[in-house]
This record gives structure tokens, C-alpha cells and sequence, in this order.
């Protein structure tokens, strides 16, 4: 009898870790729905964050020691450390103390996110809730469903928060294909078609070019990554890729085509606007600003008053490298080359299809992470997507942990010495 509850107590546990995330993934999602109603922001904020506490702190008091942190969290809390040097250069002290407070809060939600996904592996809930943020934002919005609103290429005006609410739409799709994998069930996959059109509607009438350029890059991605990368079947999954490419060939083509998305997505391409070439300029003012002071840089959240142009970057590279110098860039891009590495060594040792699925949106989720803020924006003060990164970095730990147990079980043979249930093992990772 003993035996049997020792071997039940693991099961009970991550039964514990996976409400908890589910906690969070509501959390998340009621913070970008409801809390976005000036009439309910604070009760969801506060309210919503002590039920959260409530829940948090008993489990993590019991099971998480300071071993348990993550290393990538570690590395985050330096880069907050870092970030204090600002203090003896920055010029506008409380717009400094804000973009600290939010690097803060970077650190601790990439470390708790992590570690209840490191236990539990229960990330298909914080996408499922970024679907659900992506459905009610389009649907709750200030412009109505039509078709006729996305195909006026003529439009003076865009919508309220329209960058917000285009990334948070192309998250959405990106919680589409998260979930692909983990259901298979016909409605499921009926419901997941119907969120994914309304979060590309979202995108399109946002007509955002850094949330269409997130959406191409994981329409490209997905394919190769997770469909052919994570399937025992390739030719099956070859083919299911080249079609899923040929669709979103013809929807990119309508967008660009018929749409006003369209009509600033190619002129931004060409740097016809005077938006596209003010981006281009605050990118190059970064490196400037970065060589002058190429240790501290000039201080968290100073771009706008070092460059006397009154804006962020729009860059997450040239942002960090201005404002936190050398040392703060290094650090706060270790983080994702950690993650990564964990994520493509695990691939190793882990044939399961769905296991491998997973791994795959992860390290397909770094990249749309690396590439939006390259593009677009700094993900680093970004509310939104500071999950997203907390979620790459448990998975990551996650799939360490299950590799780690294949080696140590000898169940799954290490790369180059013999396939597993017919699957070959791959040193290089996803890719074919």
C-alpha cells in the first residue's frame, strides 16, 4: 500500500503544478480582457493578483528551493541588477523607476511561470489563453466583424491600440498552432480554425506591420518546425507543410493585395513612409548611443531623452544596448541562447511525437519572441509577452527533465546509437 502511494505521490504533484497553471493562464487572460476595461483594471489587477498569491506561495513555500530557480531567471534578476546602474546616468528618473518596475516584473514572471511549467509541462493553457485574449479583444472591440472594414484600402485612421492589439492577435494565432498538436478531436480542431480566422481578422484590421511581419514569420515556422519536425511520418508531414504554406502564400497574398494592412505592409518593405524611415533612424541613433557609451549605456527607459526624439527604439536590440550597455545585452540574450540550448538538446533524447511537438513551439515561440522584437518592439517591458518567454523557458526545463530521465533510464537511446518505435533521433534538432 505504501509503494503504491509513493509511486502516486509524483502524479499528485504535477496534478498540483498544472491547476497552478491554469491559475496563471486565467490570470492572463482576464488581465488582457476584462482588465482592459478602465471600469474593472483595478480589481482585475489586484484582486486577480492576491487569488493568484493565494494559490502560488503555499506550493512554491513547500516545493521550490533556491536550487530550483532557473538559470535563465537568475540571469534576468543580474540583468535587473544591471539595470540599477542606470540610476547615475538617467535623466528622467521616473520614467527610469517605471521601465525598472518592469523589468522587474519580467524576472519574477519568467521565473514563477518556469517553474510551474518546469513541474507540470502545461503550456497548452497559457495558449489556449492566447487565443481566448485574441477572440475577445476582436469580437469586443470598437470596430465591428466585416470584411468590408480590413478591405478599404483608402483608411485615414486605424483602430484604438492598434499595435497591441495586433500582436496580441498574432499570439492568438500562435495559440492556434500551439494547440494543433495537443488536440486532435474534430471539434477541437473546428473551433481552432474559427479562433485562428478570427485572430488573423484581428491582425489585418489592426494593420500593424510588426504583428503581420510576427504572423508571416510563424507561418513560415510552424511547417518546418513542428509539423515535419515532430512527426514519426515525414512524407505525410512534408505534405501537410507544403500545403499549409501554399494557404498562407494565398491569404499573404490577399492581405498584401486587397487590404490596407497591405497597402502599409509593402510600403514599409520599401521605406516609403515616414514611419518605416523613422524606425530605420531610431535603430541607427541606437548604435550611436550604444557606442558612446558602449558599458552602461544611458539608462533603462532613457532612448526617447538621450536621443532627444521623445521614442522608444522600436528595436529590442538597439534598446538594450543604448540603455543598458554591453553587460545588460549579454545578459538579457543569454537568456534566450540558454533556453534554446536546453530546448534543442532535449530533442535529442525525446522521440515521442507530442513531446517533441511541444519542444518545438517553444523554441518556435524564442524565435518569433527574437524576431518581433528585432522588427517592432522591445518584448522586454512588454506586459504581453513576458509570458510568452516564461513559457519557452519551463518548457525548456521541462524537457530537460524528461531527457534526463530517458538517459538515466536507459528507455531511450542518445542520438547516433539506434532509433526509438521507429523514429530516428536527430542530433540537429526539429529541422529535416
Amino acid at each position: 500500500m505504501r509503494s503504491r502511494l509513493n509511486r502516486s505521490e509524483p502524479a499528485r504533484l504535477e496534478r498540483k503544478w498544472t491547476r497552478l497553471a491554469v491559475v496563471w493562464a486565467l490570470y492572463y487572460f482576464l488581465a488582457w480582457t476584462l482588465g482592459q476595461d478602465p471600469r474593472f483594471t483595478r480589481q482585475i489587477i489586484w484582486f486577480g493578483a492576491g487569488l493568484v498569491g493565494v494559490f502560488t506561495v503555499p506550493l512554491f513555500a513547500r516545493h521550490v528551493r533556491f536550487r530550483d530557480l532557473p538559470r535563465e531567471g537568475v540571469l534576468l534578476g543580474l540583468f535587473v541588477l544591471w539595470g540599477l546602474t542606470g540610476l547615475f546616468v538617467a535623466t528622467d528618473l521616473t520614467l527610469f523607476s517605471r521601465c525598472l518596475k518592469l523589468t522587474a516584473e519580467l524576472a519574477l514572471i519568467v521565473i514563477a511561470v518556469s517553474i510551474i511549467l518546469k513541474n507540470s509541462g502545461a503550456g497548452h493553457w497559457f495558449f489556449l489563453a492566447y487565443l481566448g485574449v485574441a477572440a475577445v479583444r476582436v469580437f469586443y472591440g470598437a470596430e465591428p466583424v466585416s470584411m468590408e472594414r480590413i478591405t478599404d484600402t483608402e483608411i485615414v485612421s486605424r483602430i484604438d491600440n492598434a499595435n497591441t492589439i495586433g500582436f496580441l492577435c498574432a499570439l492568438g494565432v500562435l495559440g492556434v498552432f500551439a494547440l494543433w498538436g495537443e488536440k486532435s478531436a474534430l471539434w477541437w480542431r473546428a473551433g481552432l480554425v474559427a479562433g485562428g480566422g478570427l485572430a488573423l481578422y484581428g491582425v489585418v484590421l489592426s494593420a500593424s506591420r510588426g504583428a503581420f511581419a510576427t504572423l508571416i514569420a510563424i507561418a513560415l515556422l510552424w511547417p518546418a518546425m513542428c509539423l515535419v519536425g515532430a512527426s514519426k511520418f515525414k512524407l505525410k508531414a512534408l505534405i501537410a507543410a507544403l500545403a499549409t504554406l501554399v494557404v498562407a502564400f494565398y491569404v499573404y497574398r490577399f492581405v498584401v493585395q486587397e487590404t490596407y494592412m497591405g497597402v502599409r505592409f509593402i510600403s514599409g518593405t520599401q521605406l516609403e513612409d515616414g514611419s518605416s524611415q523613422t524606425r530605420l533612424q531610431l535603430f541607427l541613433i541606437g548604435l550611436k548611443l550604444f557606442a558612446e557609451n558602449p558599458l552602461f549605456g544611458c539608462g533603462l527607459g532613457q532612448f526617447g531623452v538621450a536621443s532627444g526624439t521623445g521614442f522608444y527604439a522600436h528595436n529590442e536590440v538597439a534598446e538594450i544596448a543604448s540603455t543598458t550597455g554591453l553587460p545588460g545585452l549579454l545578459l538579457y540574450y543569454s537568456v534566450y541562447w540558454g533556453a534554446w540550448r536546453r530546448l534543442s538538446w532535449s530533442l535529442r533524447y525525446l522521440p515521442d511525437p507530442l513531446t517533441r511537438y511541444r519542444i518545438n513551439v517553444a523554441r518556435m515561440a524564442l524565435l518569433v519572441l527574437l524576431i518581433s522584437g528585432a522588427l517592432t518592439r522591445p518584448n522586454f517591458f512588454a506586459q504581453n509577452t513576458m509570458f510568452l518567454l516564461g513559457i519557452s523557458v519551463g518548457m525548456a526545463h521541462w524537457a530537460e527533465r524528461l531527457a534526463k530521465q530517458a538517459r538515466r533510464s536507459a528507455v531511450w537511446p542518445p542520438a547516433g546509437v539506434a532509433g526509438f518505435a521507429g523514429f530516428p533521433p536527430s542530433p540537429h534538432g526539429a529541422f529535416p
